[in-house]
């Protein structure tokens, strides 16, 4: 049997701290106090894993109750029904202060149980018994039971949204008040990780209501929703009958979108918010350079790319997705979009992962083969190489985009971009409605999340496909089968290297690079320096938001 026992206590006794959160609401401090307060980012260290390190001073001795805490965020979440809406990280910020997920990441990027008390595999990893705590009730007083999750989980698995997460379920019980019995067509063995993403949040029944509004969630989290003002403001306060004890400690938490990364940074530095998240790479430069300032930064996960619509003209063409990947000069990217921050990639594997491979033989940029590489398109097809890019509305995005255009245009191709709402891109992307896009993704330190739920060719839908690029291999569904299946190391290895090679050779993905993502705030923040552990880039929770306070 295999058994997946709680990681709380491990998380609190291994990160102290948290991350980066910062404080207007720290007692209400100028920027100038700040300024002589904060921490510099070659502090010490607190917290490190694989996926990331957390550096600053050490939390106070006494966390202290009370405060509220204001949070600025690169978009806004559409919506807070997890079986409607795909969140980004964004989305998954706000959701971590309402739902509480089954499970959730420990210190080394592993999926522990959280809200589950233990998560037990049979010998085959077929059947996964999650067992639930007692005395636990959701923010409308309606309690926790078995039932509960099961529906939970069957909405998930109808879901367009999630339903690539759960296709391997051929059965959900729940035999009692305490278990809920899943059984697998496959075998899974890390079927807690699929758990510790999107499709793991707890919601309450009234959710299921369809009229019930898609932007006041009901949970089992630290803090109950309040308002919602689109676009400005979503308000939490204290759940004062949180199932952990003595927590959440502060007593409201607001999330606001603020999409321009220099206008997000200097909020933080003016007071206007307390903890922001940072991925533009001028801001990183200033953050990591800056005296006195508390941060956690991650950078061994989530890869930044192109995607190609493999199902449409002109990408269903493999000449034209390589004539793409050819004419992309991704060092000149890195030195002029990233300033350096970001490293160059090849695959959605980094190192030390199982499938990494430094040659995986994926196209080096090559402006005269691009060249006729376009020429043999004209001439296989009889039209020109042209093609719409979509990306998200942002100022250093765009800026991006306008650089990418520029060597595709060099190359000889006809390039439109459009640059759309980050919540408008994604469900274009998902529902198919684009040549070329733009994402970050593949996060997981395990990445069989990511490869079980983005990479089959099972995850295409007709209405919304998790498998963006609608890229349709038999190699690669076998090769991920064969790799959830076994602790074999080398047997997996050579699963994802497989994986690796076939998406070199056929490109339904452009690589650019490996995304540093920093959390910054104030001083008199504490909490947990927990994203440290790669939570901070995961398209997952981030469980240790209710463990921060600040300072009086």
């Amino acid at each position: 049997m295999t058994r997946m026992s709680k990681g709380r206590a491990l998380l609190a006794a291994v990160l102290p701290a948290a991350a980066l959160v910062a404080v207007a609401a720290c007692g209400g401090s100028t920027s100038d106090d700040k300024s002589s307060t904060t921490v510099a980012a070659s502090g010490p260290t607190i917290a490190s894993s694989p996926w990331g390190t957390a550096t600053g001073p050490a939390d106070g001795p006494n966390p202290q109750p009370g405060g509220r805490m204001v949070f600025g965020m690169e978009a806004e979440p559409e919506g807070l029904d997890p079986t409607k809406y795909a969140f980004s990280s964004s989305g998954h910020f706000v959701a971590s202060a309402v739902f509480d997920p089954l499970a959730t990441l420990d210190e080394n990027g592993k999926a522990v149980p959280y809200l589950a008390t233990a998560i037990d595999g049979s010998d085959d990893h077929k059947t996964w018994t999650i067992t639930l705590p007692t005395g636990v009730t959701f923010h409308d007083g309606t309690p926790l039971t078995a039932k509960v999750v099961a529906d939970d989980l069957e909405a998930y698995r109808k879901s367009y949204i999630t339903q690539a997460n759960f296709q391997d379920i051929t059965s959900i019980e729940a035999p009692d008040e305490t278990h809920v019995v899943v059984k697998l067509k496959t075998p899974i063995v890390d079927f807690p990780g699929l758990l510790a993403t999107q499709a793991g949040y707890v919601f309450a029944p009234v959710m299921l209501d369809p009229n019930h509004p898609v932007d006041q969630p009901v949970g089992t989290g630290p803090f109950v929703f309040q308002s919602h003002t689109a676009n400005q403001n979503w308000s939490f306060n204290r759940n004062p009958s949180y199932w952990r004890k003595g927590l959440p400690r502060l007593d409201a938490i607001d999330f606001r979108p603020v999409p321009d990364n220099a206008q997000r940074l200097t909020s933080l530095q003016n007071g206007d918010l307390d903890l922001i998240n940072v991925r533009s790479a001028r801001e990183i430069n200033q953050l990591l350079a800056a005296p006195d300032q508390k941060l956690v930064e991650n950078g061994a996960g989530e890869e930044e790319f192109l995607i190609l619509n493999t199902e449409k003209p002109p990408f269903d063409s493999l000449t034209a997705r390589k004539a793409v990947a050819t004419a992309v000069d991704r060092e000149r990217w890195r030195n002029e979009y990233m300033q350096g921050v970001d490293p160059v990639v090849n695959s959605p594997f980094a190192p030390g992962q199982p499938g990494y491979n430094e040659d995986n033989g994926f196209p080096a940029f090559d402006l005269q083969k691009a060249k006729d590489l376009v020429a043999e398109y004209k001439q296989e097809t009889g039209k020109d190489l042209e093609f719409t890019y979509v990306t998200q509305q942002d100022v250093d995005v765009v800026a991006e985009s306008q650089l990418l255009s520029q060597m595709f245009t060099d190359a000889g191709m006809k390039v439109t971009v459009t640059a759309q709402p980050q919540i408008n891109l994604i469900a274009n992307e998902a529902s198919g409605n684009y040549q070329m896009g733009r994402l970050r993704l593949f996060s997981t330190a395990n990445p069989d999340a990511d490869a079980l739920t983005f990479w089959r060719s099972t995850s295409i839908a007709p209405l919304v496909s998790l498998n963006f690029p609608r890229y349709v291999d038999k190699q690669v569904d076998d090769s991920i089968l064969g790799a959830a299946a076994t602790t074999d190391q080398a047997t997996r290895d050579k699963a994802y290297q497989a994986i690796n090679k076939r998406f070199a050779e056929n490109l339904p993905y452009v690589w650019l690079g490996r995304t540093k993502w920093l959390l910054a705030g104030d001083s008199c923040v504490n909490g947990f320096y927990a994203g440290a552990n790669g939570s901070v880039e995961t398209i997952g929770p981030k469980t240790w938001v209710a463990d921060l306070w600040v300072s009086q």
